[in-house]
């Protein structure tokens, strides 16, 4: 007896190297950001500005949220995309990683909002910004190529 569900179409082509390549980049990106200077800010008592590393960020990013700044929260929402990315759901690390990449943008307009010490952003925010992009990009490249097959 034939099954009433319609088979699936066959891919030609194995994602899972694609998938857990994206993971890695990611993953590897977010890590390079930790030891890079994110964010540089002014010293008290006119000695110059400083740069603040991105695993310090990371660590205290959380208490931004009572300033009105919820950038820290698109590190969460990274894990989660990467989760689904991993498991091949492509268009739930679509839509998480799109909102972690929203939140982490977000960060850059509320920063000079809540702290005039706050001088602008260095390499490792970008860097870092990289690390949230590269899933939903993938994500969407891979849901793409599922639905051309």
């Amino acid at each position: 007896m034939a099954s009433p569900l319609p088979a699936r179409p066959v891919r030609d082509v194995d994602d899972s190297n694609a998938r857990l390549t994206a993971c890695g980049v990611s993953i590897g990106l977010f890590v390079i950001a930790c030891f890079m200077p994110a964010l540089i800010t002014r010293t008290p008592h006119g000695g110059g500005d400083s740069a603040v590393n991105g695993a310090f960020l990371l660590l205290i990013g959380s208490t931004a949220v009572v300033s009105g700044n919820f950038g820290w929260f698109a590190n969460p929402l990274l894990a989660v995309s990467l989760v689904m990315l991993a498991m091949g759901k492509d268009r739930k690390a679509l839509w998480w990683g799109g909102t972690a990449c929203v939140l982490g943008l977000s960060s850059i307009f509320g920063m000079h909002s809540y702290n005039s010490d706050v001088r602008g952003t260095a390499i490792g925010f970008y860097v870092w910004m990289a690390s949230l992009l590269v899933v939903p990009v993938a994500a969407s490249r891979l849901s793409q190529r599922d639905t051309r097959s």
